[in-house]
């Protein structure tokens, strides 16, 4: 038979102690940190897991921000249009009174001087920003549509400006539409007002000034136009603003989806990280309490099995 030295049972004593200690240790840091898995050694196939699941967080955060700026596009975008909207009713307006034969030249004069006004206002309105980035330049965001240096010349590009909305996703934030001439086009300046007069392309700019001309020119001939051609291109423009607003509502639809779409994203992925890695809270508070039991009771027993003999003390 082996036998039990008074070491051998203090080191065996110790050994158990410091055993319980350490389990208690790592129950007591599971219910500080929430977490069962502080450490990759605490369960590598989870805390793999883990990170990859919080770098797919990270990709959904960064989709989250991008879409934010796209509303924030957008909400500018809308602005902008309904006040391109209103300035061709009220040129609508102005021009239904000019058509009147009574008025004077003088009168035909004032509303011409505000026809002007309303263009310069439309021009306004197109270099909109969003942030540090004007919304109707295309990708050439760092420059103006239209600056009084240029004049009617567009400064901007026709390509379409694309954010990330998601894994995949992608949102177009100048979404085509279908402006005066047919056929489609990014939103741009240069496709809802167009190059002015000397483009003769039949958009805003190019309306509005000719019927300024035609106001001040005063001629039957002229006049008459005020009333047909005139009034028609200021609605055939009102029609594509409009075709124009509804594509920005739509993607702004689509935009609020995919920002509702990234929320539950954001939530279920978190929750995946949690189930991996987190602490069962009622069962970690449960189990200390018992571990904390039974390291008192250890220590007790411990007390009495290791005793002072008489040798120690006559040492």
């Amino acid at each position: 038979m082996m036998r039990l030295t008074n070491n051998m049972v203090s080191n065996r004593v110790l050994s158990d102690l410091q055993t319980g200690y350490k389990a208690m240790a790592t129950t007591q840091e599971q219910v500080s940190t929430g977490k069962r898995v502080n450490r990759p050694s605490d369960d590598p196939t989870a805390a793999a897991q883990a990170r990859l699941r919080a770098a797919d967080l990270e990709g959904v955060l960064r989709s989250k921000d991008s879409v934010a700026g796209a509303q924030s596009w957008l909400g500018q975008a809308e602005n902008g249009l309904s006040t391109v909207n209103d300035i061709l009713s009220r040129a609508k307006e102005l021009t239904l009174s000019a058509a009147n034969g009574s008025l004077s030249q003088n009168d035909r004069n004032s509303i011409a001087a505000e026809i002007d006004q309303l263009t310069q206002a439309a021009k306004d309105a197109m270099n909109a920003k969003s942030g540090d980035a004007y919304i109707f330049s295309g990708t050439k965001s760092d420059a103006p549509p239209y600056s009084a240096a240029t004049g009617d010349t567009y400064q901007g590009d026709t390509n379409a400006v694309v954010r990330e909305a998601g894994p995949g996703v992608a949102l177009q934030v100048n979404p085509s539409f279908t402006p005066v001439g047919g056929g489609t086009a990014a939103l741009t300046a240069d496709a809802l007002l167009g190059g002015g007069m000397g483009a003769a392309d039949g958009k805003v700019l190019a309306t509005l000034q000719t019927l300024s001309s035609h106001l001040r020119s005063g001629t039957p001939a002229d006049i008459a136009l005020i009333g047909t051609s005139d009034l028609q291109a200021l609605e055939a423009n009102r029609v594509a603003a409009g075709d124009a607003r509804s594509m920005v509502g739509a993607t702004t639809n689509r935009a609020d989806s995919a920002e509702s779409r990234l929320a539950d994203l954001e939530a279920a992925t978190n929750q995946s990280i949690d189930d991996l890695t987190g602490a069962d809270m009622v069962k970690a508070i449960t189990t200390l309490t018992a571990q904390q039991s039974a390291y008192q009771a250890s220590l007790k027993v411990g007390a009495q099995i290791i005793q002072p003999s008489l040798v120690d003390f006559l040492r």
